[in-house]
């Protein structure tokens, strides 16, 4: 029986999942705290650090126990770059478990992610892209330094590695004419992708009545951007 290491307290456990990785059946693992505090985030008690913690020697065991029948692995968040042991568990997955690895982010690290590519422990990539450049405080609930943003940005593009680029669209803190600039600065990349905001858990208390966007209004003013949601 192989010897589950050590970890810091989890922030949640995910089994099966058919959606945080396109194409594959995955286990996610969330882990707690984010530098963030999105105003539309869906998982604000695991953002904020409220959430109880989850021993991860279970969930470890869980996902060694059904590794065949998994794709991969999704580490989300929260944001998973805090996490001060990111990349032993990682590797963990990489080379205990043998399963690939999905990272998702807000970008806010990009040294973080640099050293995570440059020892090869993800497979795969998710990045929040929230806002036009000069909008992104108002989206993230705090200063941002773009410029880091921007460097974990050109960094995942330039890497090689499979990349989603994700804009979750909220009625009254984004318009139509912000997406359109969101598709600009990133150069009309096509791994861009547009979320529907789901109003009912949001950490803004006063975005919870929220009519949720429209598919079709997106589809028809965003020819060939994929919305999700």
């Amino acid at each position: 029986m192989l010897q589950i290491p050590e970890f810091p307290l989890i922030g949640g456990y995910l089994p099966t999942s058919f959606l945080d990785w396109e194409g594959r059946v995955a286990a996610v693992v969330f882990l707690p705290g984010c530098n963030f505090r999105c105003p539309f985030c869906h998982n604000a008690p695991l953002a904020t650090g409220l959430a109880e913690g989850i021993d991860p020697k279970p969930v470890l065991s869980d996902i060694l126990r059904r590794k065949d029948f998994l794709d991969g692995v999704v580490v989300s968040g929260g944001e998973p770059t805090l996490f001060a042991r990111l990349a032993e568990l990682l590797s963990w997955f990489r080379n205990v478990a043998k399963l690939p690895v999905k990272l998702d982010t807000n970008g806010s690290h990009p040294e973080v992610l640099e050293a995570l590519l440059g020892d090869r422990l993800v497979d795969a990539v998710a990045m929040d892209i929230k806002a036009p450049w000069g909008k992104y405080a108002e989206l993230a609930g705090v200063p941002v330094d773009t410029e880091r943003v921007r460097a974990s940005l050109d960094l995942l593009k330039s890497s090689g590695i499979s990349l989603e680029l994700r804009t979750t669209y909220v009625p009254g803190l984004l318009s139509m004419a912000d997406l359109h600039r969101i598709r600009t600065q990133l150069d009309g990349d096509q791994r861009w992708i547009v979320q529907l905001f789901q109003p009912a858990n949001a950490l803004d208390p006063s975005l919870r009545e929220t009519a949720s966007p429209k598919r079709d209004e997106i589809s028809g003013a965003l020819q060939g951007v994929r919305v999700r949601g």
